[in-house]
């Protein structure tokens, strides 16, 4: 449990309360004692509600779509909703917690169908009630242009739901970018944090209304921190505190057996 905790202040961006590698034998909940300066764990927290049916039909919406791809297998056979993993992220999610995953080198696509999915139906409630948003609602970055393809594969099929995705990287150049930008009004933005940090000085992307960060890919030990840095000047810009997901690779650094 230590290295966890020295990994989540390595990390140094995530609120006080973190679900920690959700459904495995080493999951565990911690929060934050400032009367102590320090984490301590607690009994697991979960929801005893079940996720909406907007959020279902978001997931087969997207299983449907990707199903058309040949090269496309679900985990186990079994369908998105019934995934574990979603559930225990959902029900975290719904209480505000945020949520680390540890010893994964990214996403899966299930995980990320869970995330979008939930995004998308939370948007739809908001949206119901007459909240309105002037930025992204969700910020996922990610550290390749092949993810960034494959995030945008699971979000497209939410346009039917409304939800438009935009995607950010060095492929395409910045101008062209900010143009685009301009014309759109995007509820999922995923990104190369390296490009992103180039638009954001000239305000050309509100963060404003952020309320989901995920991010994708940090590896363990932090010895090339040009991801994380970036990461972090990142969330400078953000004057929010979004709810954060983190994936990340432990499974090259000795230290963190114990996370294991």
């Amino acid at each position: 449990m230590k290295k966890t905790l020295e990994l989540v202040s390595s990390i140094g961006i995530m609120g006080p309360e973190i679900a920690i590698n959700l459904g495995k034998p080493t999951s565990r909940f911690i929060k934050w004692d400032a009367s102590v300066c320090s984490w301590e764990e607690h009994e697991a927290e979960s929801e005893g509600d079940c996720p909406s049916d907007t959020l279902v039909l978001c997931l087969n919406s997207i299983e449907d779509a990707l199903q058309q791809n040949d090269d496309f297998i679900t985990e186990r056979n079994r369908p998105f909703y019934a995934n574990p993993w979603g559930f225990e992220f959902w029900s975290y999610y719904v209480s505000g917690k945020d949520v680390l995953e540890v010893d994964v080198s990214d996403s899966k696509i299930e995980k990320i169908a869970w995330i979008t999915a939930t995004a998308a139906d939370t948007i739809s409630t908001m949206e119901d009630e007459g909240v309105s948003f002037n930025g992204p609602f969700l910020l996922y970055l990610v550290p390749s242009l092949d993810k960034v393809h494959e995030v945008f594969r699971v979000c497209k099929p939410l346009m039917i739901a409304g939800i438009y995705a935009f995607t950010l990287h060095s492929n395409a150049s910045v101008d062209h970018q900010i143009q685009s930008l301009k014309s759109s009004e995007p509820e999922f933005l995923i990104s190369t944090p390296e490009r992103l940090l180039e638009l954001l000085p000239s305000k050309a992307v509100d963060l404003s209304d952020l309320s989901l960060m995920v991010i994708d890919g940090l590896e363990a030990p932090f010895e090339d921190t040009t991801y994380l840095d970036a990461v972090k000047s990142i969330r400078q810009f953000i004057s929010v505190d979004p709810q954060t997901v983190v994936f990340c690779d432990c499974k090259n650094d000795s230290s963190m057996s114990a996370c294991k």
